[in-house]
């Protein structure tokens, strides 16, 4: 996570670098320089995007900002690819995967008035706007605020906050019913918190969105989070060598025929059980020295370039996360008392992040699907299936195509954007997977692993 430190004095932002220096980043074929300009959901968004095609992050994340706007902003920003050093640190970036249609202008100088998006995605983009301009009008609050968190979702969050807060005494005093209440109520909190706020769809106020990516400390990194889910899943899901996540495990598991098999992968019917147990545990501390030591997360996504310091800090960091998770039972208890409460809370939460995140693309009528038109190849390529206890325990992951086509839009709004997203799907004939319930989902994905199992 990399942020200015000159607009703020808190902990968080201190450990962040300024965005002053931000390399080029390519839009639609065009290089842009955005270094100094204050983005209004924060400069973490713009660290994002430098120094690699950002078509995608800058579509899916200005769905609703008038395009003039958009453009003439852009248009203040560009710079010639020729006397400014403009790099990709992807050379899978010089070919851009999705096809954005033209706008026709009448004469060359000319701003597109549109977004350069296909009739499906227009029309999408339209009724769902429609949607969130009567909720602003009927709640009395700005078009920007409408889709972020309501007042009603933030008073679940302090719920939810109280619940888990209210077992951290006896879990340090080593009370054995904490070993799954604690583990159980924070991932409640955290995945209800942490996604929208990776998403900017917490709140209005990027510094809010930023703390709120800390409270993920028994899953996830913020900053290996925005390469996995933001840059990389979120952009190409399910895109052989652009989603990081065809590639988790890839020595025991296989998620794309386009992954050579192995003789291990014959075993992984069976062998996802363990993997769903240390998945969060490598994801916290294994693919960081990955990442570090390679440039890439995943060989998939190619890491933000970051200073020295800011490394020393996020290593440093790591570790502090490392000693609250795994080290300090081991100070408090001892035996195998020091080792439940070392290892069981993590891997608790561990099985519940994958319940809440693999059946969402794996299954075999999602996996190595392509289509060029961004929109579609999101609602292609997700999984969505309802039920109120789906809803609060994956914090609205179950509602994974609304979510893929409008990311900054808060979880809590997705229910009410599922029957118009169904409909213009079906009006353009665009296949949207829908499952009963959690139970049928996850039938689906032990097929599709059950599939990809053999050569």
């Amino acid at each position: 996570l990399v942020v200015s430190s000159r607009t703020s004095n808190t902990l968080v932002l201190a450990n962040m670098a300024t965005l002053h220096n931000l390399k080029p980043m390519r839009i639609h074929g065009k290089w842009y320089d955005m270094s100094d300009f204050e983005h209004p959901g924060g400069p973490i968004m713009l660290k994002l995007g430098e120094g690699r095609d950002a078509t995608a992050l800058f579509e899916a994340h200005h769905p609703f900002t008038n395009r003039l706007y958009l453009e003439k902003l852009l248009a203040r920003h560009e710079v010639d690819a020729n006397k400014v050093k403009c790099e990709l640190w992807d050379k899978k970036d010089e070919d851009e995967l999705f096809e954005w249609p033209e706008y026709e202008a009448k004469n060359p100088d000319e701003l597109p008035a549109i977004a350069p998006v296909t009739p499906f995605a227009l029309e999408l983009r339209s009724r769902v706007r429609e949607y969130f301009e009567r909720e602003a009008k009927s709640r009395g609050v700005p078009f920007i605020q409408a889709l972020k968190a309501t007042p009603a979702r933030i008073i679940q969050i302090v719920l939810l906050a109280a619940v888990f807060l209210a077992t951290v005494p006896a879990f340090l005093r080593g009370e054995w019913w904490t070993l799954i209440a604690t583990p159980i109520s924070y991932w409640i909190l955290g995945v209800n918190v942490f996604h929208d706020a990776s998403h900017f769809a917490l709140s209005r106020n990027w510094r809010v969105n930023a703390l709120g990516t800390y409270i993920g400390w028994w899953f996830s990194s913020p900053l290996e989070w925005y390469h996995e889910h933001v840059i990389g899943h979120h952009a190409y899901p399910n895109v052989p060598h652009r989603d990081p996540d065809l590639y988790h495990n890839n020595t025991l598991e296989r998620h794309t025929k386009t992954l050579r098999h192995k003789n291990l992968h014959r075993y992984q019917p069976y062998t996802w059980y363990p993997i769903w147990f240390i998945g969060t545990t490598a994801m916290n501390f294994l693919k960081p020295l990955q990442m570090f030591t390679s440039g890439f997360y995943n060989r998939a996504v190619a890491m933000i370039h970051l200073s020295d310091r800011r490394k020393i800090i996020h290593v440093l960091g790591r570790l502090l996360v490392f000693c609250m998770c795994h080290v300090w039972p081991f100070f408090v208890f001892s035996g195998l008392k020091a080792v439940a409460f070392s290892i069981l809370p993590i891997g608790i939460v561990s099985v519940c992040f994958m319940i809440s995140s693999q059946v969402n693309h794996l299954t075999p009528e999602n996996i190595d699907k392509l289509d060029l038109d961004y929109y579609k190849h999101q609602v292609i390529t997700s999984h969505s299936f309802p039920g109120p206890l789906s809803f609060l325990f994956t914090g609205g992951l179950n509602y994974q195509i609304e979510h893929h086509l409008f990311p900054t839009i808060n979880h809590c709004h997705l229910p009410y954007l599922q029957p118009i997203v169904k409909d213009t799907c079906k009006r353009h004939g665009v296949f949207y997977h829908e499952s009963r319930d959690i139970g049928e989902a996850m039938s689906k994905y032990l097929t599709h692993m059950k599939m990809m199992s053999v050569p």
